[in-house]
């Protein structure tokens, strides 16, 4: 496997380190999975125990969210999965807004001091993985770069899980918090990653659900709010992984009301 250069980033298998690089520049093994950093006399230093490779972010910027109440869902009132998404057996998936980050993911520590980043997430860029600038887009159009498309279930979506930055070998891990309103007993509501693989000409290639366990909702929760936090995961193997667009998403078998509450978006390296 010959060298690539990814941003910052030098990749290739370990006997394919250079023996000298500018100073700063990283070099990391496809093969052993370690991280070196030239230093001031041009020499690589393994630097893999000092940089954390994993990381996360998180966001509570789902669209749709009142603005009338703070960005707080109330009582009774969410996304609706409707009976015709039931018929269709459709996973519907939950869009960003860049207002909404804007709004919610602010700090609420004050040590360590923020970075003040914007963009990026709830933590402003900290404990991100190395080399990942966001794992956030919260203006991704997908009408608007594929207006003809139809069935994929991003139809009408904004936003998506930005795994660009990510390298094979990587294994996502999201987190999705969000509240089920039952309106019909014994409910099962399934939540899922929905997933379409994309080329290098950004095509997609394969859509599929990466499903969690389902939850049963029984006699006497119709109308009650019940708090979910479901942790999907996937592997990232391909260039069409790295390129892939992601959203969490739920089916059901009845009719509910889902309040989307925020997201942990792990990457485990």
């Amino acid at each position: 496997m010959a060298i690539r250069r990814t941003q910052e980033q030098l990749l290739g298998p370990l006997a394919s380190l250079p023996a000298t690089a500018p100073t700063g520049t990283t070099f990391l093994t496809t093969d052993t999975r370690t991280l070196y950093m030239y230093d001031e006399s041009f020499i690589p230093q393994e630097i893999s125990g000092n940089i954390g490779a994993s990381g996360y972010s998180s966001t509570g910027a789902f669209a749709g969210k009142p603005t009338s109440n703070d960005y707080v869902w109330q009582n009774g009132t969410g996304i609706n999965y409707t009976q015709s998404d039931v018929d269709a057996g459709l996973f519907k998936v939950f869009s960003l807004d860049k207002a909404v980050h804007e709004a919610v993911d602010n700090p609420y520590w004050t040590s360590p001091a923020p970075t003040g980043k914007g963009g990026i997430g709830l933590f402003e860029g900290e404990h991100l993985p190395y080399g990942v600038e966001t794992l956030l887009d919260f203006e991704h159009d997908y009408d608007a770069l594929y207006p003809s498309s139809s069935g994929t279930g991003f139809e009408g979506s904004i936003g998506r899980i930005k795994l660009n930055d990510l390298i094979a070998g990587d294994q996502l891990r999201v987190r999705f918090d969000f509240n089920v309103i039952p309106q019909i007993s014994n409910t099962t509501v399934e939540p899922a990653l929905w997933y379409s693989n994309r080329d290098a000409s950004n095509d997609i290639t394969f859509t599929f659900p990466l499903t969690a366990q389902p939850i049963f909702f029984g006699a006497g929760t119709v109308g009650k709010a019940y708090l979910n936090r479901v942790e999907t995961s996937a592997w990232i193997v391909s260039d069409e992984d790295i390129n892939a667009l992601t959203l969490p998403s739920i089916k059901s078998d009845n009719p509910v009301i889902i309040q989307p509450l925020s997201m942990l978006i792990t990457v485990i390296r």
